[in-house]
């Protein structure tokens, strides 16, 4: 028996004891490492600013919710803040871009904006190795844009079908008949009204309508209308939420031989 801190310990207990300490041991340590990795945490490194703006605009709360969403642990997030993408693999860019919500050309001038790591630069075979790495990302962002561009395309003319497929004939027999009546063909045009639908975009006010002058929202057909004044819309706009697509035409008439 001795006595350790005023308390007795059998030595025959030895290995127990020993298997304690050491348990002990591990603990203090993880509880050290994790101290210091949530003090990293708090840190702000040379890139926080701008990641953080990205951040704020995509609802990702903090640096956990980024490194969880992209995939990567603490220190692959850290990599990021300080500037060494270098250090990541390319499946991590790829993941950390599509996280951030990067096109091909923003990703690519984030890319170029980062710095690479001293250590890297020095080592020729690491730096090829980077170049190899940045240029099959770029050449997979290049293939992935192609692909959504020609996604993008062959659904809207999915929607649009009907009245491209009308449209030719409609047009002969208006140049046959130039007599008959126009509501015939407005048929034609509710898939357009459709796929306008489908992306939300709102018309601004409706054909013939009498409203006051906004020149946020409307273009006139002459210079001298003032905001208030009543005039006529000839043509709808288009808006989409607070973007202004394209402005309602007006005028102080409706065309002629038409009342409303």
């Amino acid at each position: 028996m001795f006595y350790l801190l005023g308390a007795t310990v059998d030595i025959t207990t030895g290995p127990a004891f020993g298997i304690a300490l050491a348990v002990g041991g591990i603990f203090l340590i993880l509880v050290y490492l994790y101290a210091a990795s949530e003090a990293g945490d708090a840190i702000d490194f040379k890139y926080d600013t701008i990641l953080r703006e990205r951040m704020n605009q995509l609802d990702i709360v903090d640096w956990q919710d980024l490194g969880e969403k992209a995939g990567l642990s603490r220190f692959g997030v850290r990599l990021v803040r300080q500037g060494d993408v270098g250090k990541l693999t390319l499946d991590q860019l790829r993941r950390l871009a599509t996280v951030l919500n990067l096109n091909f050309q923003e990703f690519d001038r984030t890319l170029s904006a980062l710095p690479v790591s001293a250590a890297i630069t020095t080592n020729p075979s690491e730096i090829e190795e980077l170049k190899q790495q940045c240029f099959r990302l770029r050449e997979e962002l290049q293939q992935q844009k192609t692909q959504l561009t020609t996604d993008f395309r062959r659904a809207t003319f999915e929607q649009l079908q009907t009245l491209l497929t009308n449209y030719p004939s409609a047009r002969k027999m208006a140049e046959a008949k130039p007599n008959m009546p126009a509501k015939n063909l407005s048929a034609l045009f509710t898939p357009l009204e459709n796929l306008l639908s489908s992306w939300d975009f709102e018309t601004i006010g409706s054909a013939w309508e009498q409203v006051t002058y906004n020149p946020q929202l409307h273009q006139p057909d002459v210079e001298d209308i003032t905001e208030g004044e009543l005039v006529y819309i000839r043509f709808v706009g288009y808006r989409d939420e607070e973007q202004i697509l394209a402005p309602a035409k007006v005028s102080r008439s409706l065309p002629p031989g038409i009342t409303n």
